[in-house]
């Protein structure tokens, strides 16, 4: 993953391709868009490969949030505990546990499994 994109690499042939003749369409040319997939072709070890990047979904942060609330969101969404989340932050576990209470206000939640739901849903739509 990078810049938001996630790759998968496929190998072969495409049947649509018309070789490397000057002018000959690129069927990979097709799938880009400014907001959809992007494709890109390479040659490793005498195969052509297509690199198809698919952009993810946004996060949509609570409104208001500040940049180390978005951070700790995601730190919560991978998974971390609040003793850990401050131990990456170099923060008490105080400050992490009152800026959760900020953002759970902020985005009408109670808890944790609550916040990770509703981000879930937003990412979704």
């Amino acid at each position: 993953m990078s810049n938001g994109y996630v790759s998968q690499v496929t190998t072969g042939s495409d049947p649509k391709d018309d070789g490397d003749r000057p002018g000959a369409a690129d069927p990979a040319a097709d799938l880009e868009s400014d907001t959809g997939p992007r494709v890109s072709r390479m040659r490793v070890g005498g195969e052509d490969i297509l690199v198809l990047s698919v952009p993810l979904p946004r996060l949509r942060y609570p409104e208001g949030s500040t940049s180390a609330e978005q951070e700790i969101i995601d730190a919560v969404l991978q998974g971390l505990m609040v003793k850990e989340i401050a131990e990456r932050r170099g923060a008490s576990l105080r400050t992490v546990t009152t800026q959760l209470g900020t953002i759970f206000r902020k985005a009408n939640v109670n808890s944790q499994a609550e916040l990770i739901a509703m981000m879930a849903d937003d990412a979704d739509r």
